[in-house]
């Protein structure tokens, strides 16, 4: 019964609820997507199949998709279950993309048709749809925020990619720094949705700085903090290049995602 009793206050619960997250729920979480990415990265291995900007392409209209379908479950567009919110929904989204990204390994070797372009168009299709739904949905009044995000993320990106360029930073160089404008993303979305629009974070450490911070602006310096000895020690601790590559997409597609939720969320709130 106490094993239960855990299960259910730290993991059933707050799906239930929408309670977010725990220390608890986030740390299993966390060792969860750790050993299932590695699991991806060997059957991409196996495949042969090359990490890179193309791969990122490949991933990318995933990404966007799942962060449209959970923004609609916020609005009950959508119904609420333990598979429209996460993790649920990130792991129907990754079965979908992994399926897709199978047929594309598959047309790539009997048609010549490289794998990135199927799975790029084919989630291209699928995302068309939800656009089309959800674009009636934006509030006109909400542009000016939705707006604000992308200034705020794009002049963050462009101080760091000027300041690491000037110091001649190679970890922070080439595909390694997509890491930045994804996560600035996140950090402005969250600004201005905490600050602006009275919106809940619901991530433990986030919530206590905030706290402490007396504003959601301290997540840029919170983001930097991780994501700048994470790209170094990946450059320097890891000499394969493709999972190099692969864990620096996974780190993208965290921020990419959650950030995308949230811009979504501003424009039809």
């Amino acid at each position: 019964m106490a094993v239960m009793d855990f299960i259910r206050n730290y993991f059933i619960t707050p799906i239930q609820t929408d309670g977010g997250y725990n220390l608890i729920n986030s740390v299993v979480y966390a060792i969860i997507a750790l050993i299932l990415l590695y699991g991806v990265y060997k059957i991409l291995d196996k495949q042969k199949i090359e990490i890179d900007f193309k791969f990122f392409l490949a991933v990318l209209p995933f990404v966007i998709l799942g962060s449209f379908t959970r923004s609609l479950v916020d609005f009950n567009k959508l119904p609420y279950s333990f598979w429209t919110v996460s993790p649920g929904i990130y792991l129907i989204i990754a079965g979908i993309f992994l399926a897709v990204l199978a047929l594309s390994i598959f047309l790539q070797k009997q048609i010549n048709i490289w794998y990135w372009q199927t799975s790029l168009i084919s989630g291209s299709i699928i995302l068309t749809g939800l656009i089309i739904y959800v674009t009636p949905l934006i509030k006109l009044h909400n542009l000016l925020f939705g707006g604000a995000v992308i200034t705020l993320a794009i002049s963050a990106s462009a101080l760091l990619y000027f300041i690491f360029k000037n110091l001649k930073l190679e970890w922070a160089q080439g595909l390694s720094f997509i890491i930045f404008p994804a996560h600035m993303l996140d950090a402005s979305s969250t600004f201005i949705a905490v600050d602006f629009l009275n919106a809940v974070e619901k991530h433990p450490l986030p919530v206590l700085v905030n706290t402490l911070a007396n504003t959601a602006a301290i997540m840029y310096i919170l983001k930097l903090i991780v994501l700048i000895p994470v790209a170094y020690l990946l450059f320097k601790d890891i000499e394969d290049k493709n999972m190099r590559n692969f864990f620096i997409i996974a780190i993208a597609v965290l921020g990419l995602a959650e950030g995308l939720r949230n811009l979504i969320s501003i424009l039809i709130i």
